[in-house]
């Protein structure tokens, strides 16, 4: 995982990029926390979904070894697949979204490669602790740290957030859903909008500013649209715990 942290600096490096503000998913979480830790100046905020911050549990460990055999073995199996799904979508999803259960049910099947797969099941596996704590070193970057509901998840998000500054973290629990970018893209989407202009990032628009913005762009293609170089910077309008 310290490895896939620091090829992120050779990505930057290719595209001339000094600073950035990272979004990462569950394993992508934990490496952007990774370089995060590593190299705090060259980044500027993070969006972190169902992040981890200490190593696998014995029940974890267990469960993903005996996949990742199953994988070089016998390659996508039911067994395996079944884990997948709890690991994205946590309880209940066909209860919630048969569609997008079977969506994903079908890329598993066929499109995913069970050697590759299981190489980064053994990586995950083995990722050390972050060894940070809110009282000594810990993330300098803002983070909005966001789960659901009904995500696996919800408990290492938990630990992760009581070890950042309460002063620049924000978490929050994103109800009747597990995957939440899939199941919840609009809640996600006006999160990640208000934690940006909260880091003065994003100028902050009233709904009437918003629905002219967009009718702006769809006339983009017939003329250039000029965007105003005043960026405005306001206090972080979610609160430390926010439950959507």
């Amino acid at each position: 995982m310290d490895e896939l942290a620091n090829q992120i600096n050779y990505v930057l490096g290719h595209f001339g990029i000094k600073t950035f503000i990272g979004f990462g998913v569950g394993a992508g979480a934990n490496i952007l926390a990774r370089f995060a830790l590593v190299h705090p100046q060259k980044v500027d905020a993070l969006t972190l979904i169902n992040c981890t911050s200490s190593q696998a549990g014995w029940i974890e460990w267990a469960y993903q070894k005996m996949n990742s055999r199953s994988l070089r073995a016998r390659g996508m199996t039911q067994g395996v697949l079944d884990y997948l799904m709890w690991h994205h979508f946590g309880r209940f999803a066909e209860e919630r979204n048969q569609d997008l259960v079977q969506l994903y049910r079908g890329y598993f099947t066929r499109h995913l490669n069970p050697t590759n797969l299981s190489l980064l099941m053994d990586a995950y596996v083995r990722r050390t602790d972050l060894n940070i704590s809110r009282e000594g070193h810990t993330l300098r970057a803002p983070v909005l740290n966001i789960t659901g509901a009904l995500s696996p998840h919800v408990d290492d998000t938990v630990t992760f957030n009581g070890r950042l500054q309460p002063t620049n973290s924000t978490w929050m629990k994103i109800s009747d859903s597990g995957m939440v970018l899939e199941e919840q893209p609009a809640k996600i989407s006006e999160a990640f909008r208000l934690f940006l202009q909260g880091e003065g990032y994003v100028a902050p628009l009233s709904p009437t500013k918003i629905i002219a913005f967009r009718r702006l762009s769809a006339d983009a293609g017939r003329r250039r649209c000029r965007h105003s170089p005043v960026i405005r910077i306001t206090e972080n309008p979610i609160s430390e715990a926010v439950v959507c």
